[in-house]
């Protein structure tokens, strides 16, 4: 329990540190209504970006240890918790000054993960079935349609805003097909449903996010991001895997869940830098070499 706790805390880290890295690559590249092969070459291009993919990488991978023992709603909030990382580091780094209310914040998801971490009771592996894995499936296919659609919007804050529910959406069904994947043998993950879900649900929270930042305001898209992802995937996890604190503590979880995602709320600021008054990006907020 105390290693999946500290892969929490190291995934958080990671993904802290990733979101400004990733959103400070996109905020220089030029407005797009659709997914091209020359947005995808130009972010691939970007050092900033690749960075703040390997980043994630290895959060993900520290998130994928900790839910082979705890349930979901616990490796969530620590996902969540990853603006107080961002709001640190800007003030450790960038000597960027907190509101009170932001520092209230970083003490409610300090307090809230400890509290999470607490009540969380030893997980069983999810045993879900094969039609449960195509449903899965299905709900990341499903999402490409949408995402089609909601680029094609004239109102673009209203769409930076949907794209960023669609994209916590992919991250929650990503959180789920990690609960539940059934092995690591190269055969296993090309025959199970819940990988193939894992790897779309995953490309298209990344692509998602990063329109989103590009039409609407860094707080709207940081917001929807977490609350969405932190939320469904919490929810999925307690429906589809049977994850529960440990036995009568689901008051104080749910108290300690509470505060990490209002506090991760309130810090949604930090989900990226803002760009300049000219349209240009801000200098990197975070150092990468």
């Amino acid at each position: 329990m105390n290693l999946s706790l500290v892969a929490v805390a190291g995934a958080a880290l990671c993904s802290g540190t990733a979101a400004v890295l990733q959103a400070s690559a996109v905020a220089h590249l030029p407005r797009t209504t659709s997914v091209s092969g020359t947005f995808v070459v130009r972010l691939a291009r970007s050092p900033r970006y690749l960075a703040a993919l390997g980043l994630i990488v290895i959060g993900f991978g520290l998130s994928f240890v900790a839910l082979r023992s705890l349930p979901l709603f616990v490796v969530q909030a620590g996902r969540a918790s990853s603006l107080a990382v961002t709001a640190v580091l800007s003030v450790l780094i960038l000597r960027v000054r907190l509101r009170r209310a932001e520092l209230v914040a970083v003490l409610s998801i300090g307090a809230g993960l400890v509290v999470v971490g607490w009540t969380a009771g030893e997980q069983a592996s999810a045993d879900v079935g094969t039609a449960g894995r195509l449903v899965l499936l299905a709900a990341v296919v499903a999402m490409l349609p949408v995402a089609a659609m909601l680029l094609r919007m004239r109102d673009l804050p209203r769409s930076g805003l949907l794209l960023a529910v669609l994209a916590g959406t992919g991250f929650g069904l990503l959180a789920l097909g990690a609960r539940i994947l059934r092995g690591f043998d190269p055969g296993a993950l090309l025959a199970d449903p819940a990988a193939w879900a894992m790897a779309g649900a995953g490309a298209l929270g990344l692509l998602c996010g990063a329109l989103a930042l590009q039409r609407a305001s860094v707080v709207s898209v940081t917001a929807a991001m977490v609350a969405v992802e932190t939320v469904l995937g919490s929810v999925l996890g307690m429906l589809v895997c049977g994850d529960r604190p440990g036995p009568g503590l689901g008051v104080p979880a749910a108290a300690g869940f509470a505060l990490v995602l209002v506090g991760a709320l309130a810090l949604a600021r930090f989900g990226a830098p803002e760009a300049g008054a000219d349209g240009r990006e801000e200098p990197a907020t975070l150092p990468i070499g």
